[in-house]
């Protein structure tokens, strides 16, 4: 009868090798292919964003709202003319380099100056707020576009820059000063490990167009 014959020490060793010489290679190209596919679901995310804000300015609808400087009066106003608001005291201080968490530099190296229009957190438990009173009615449209049938704008972010300090928690819908008709979406932080920002936290990475994410 002949006797089962078990591995040796040496042959489980040589076992155990490959598989942590295969666990090696394999491991990074796991988690950097996971990193790739929540990159690409976030910029999908931003170019949703991107489109429901062209189809509002593109339709320029007159919004009734009520105006806290007005005495809670309604007031009707046009898409456009609210998103594109210069009235506001946050767009008059960031216009003229009154915080530096929006002076960017395009992909050229030339520098601008980002104009918020609205903020969104990314855990999906509210709606988009606007920067200034005058926006209130694109931001309204805004949520009423993008709301779910549970009644909240869930836009959730999931990729983590490697090296960023902070964890990626709020949208910001953006235009450039210099180019208005160029709306961006970026993606940053309303508070972070070190510190809270001022205002309404700070743009981070630029998701869409051309991302620096």
């Amino acid at each position: 009868m002949l006797k089962k014959k078990g591995f040796t020490l040496i042959e489980m060793i040589v076992v155990l090798a490959i598989i942590g010489i295969l666990a090696a290679l394999l491991i990074p190209s796991v988690l950097g292919y996971v990193r790739k596919a929540r990159r690409a679901a976030d910029i999908a995310a931003a170019r949703e964003i991107h489109n429901n804000v062209h189809q509002i300015i593109t339709e320029n609808r007159s919004i009734e709202w009520k105006s806290s400087s007005r005495g809670g009066a309604s007031v009707y106003t046009h898409a456009l003319e609210s998103f594109y608001s210069i009235q506001g005291s946050s767009y008059k201080s960031i216009a003229g380099g009154g915080n530096a968490y929006y002076n960017k530099t395009d992909s050229d190296g030339n520098p601008y100056i980002l104009i918020p229009v609205a903020v969104l957190d990314t855990n999906g438990s509210g709606k988009w707020m606007e920067i200034d009173q005058e926006q209130q009615p694109f931001v309204y449209q805004l949520n009423a576009q993008m709301e779910n049938s549970k009644g909240k704008v869930d836009v959730p972010a999931k990729y983590e820059p490697k090296h960023s300090e902070d964890r990626l928690n709020r949208w910001f819908l953006c235009y450039r000063l210099d180019e208005p008709s160029e709306v961006e979406v970026w993606i940053g932080c309303k508070s972070g490990k070190k510190q809270d920002y001022s205002g309404k936290g700070k743009p981070m990475y630029r998701v869409y167009p051309e991302p620096t994410y």
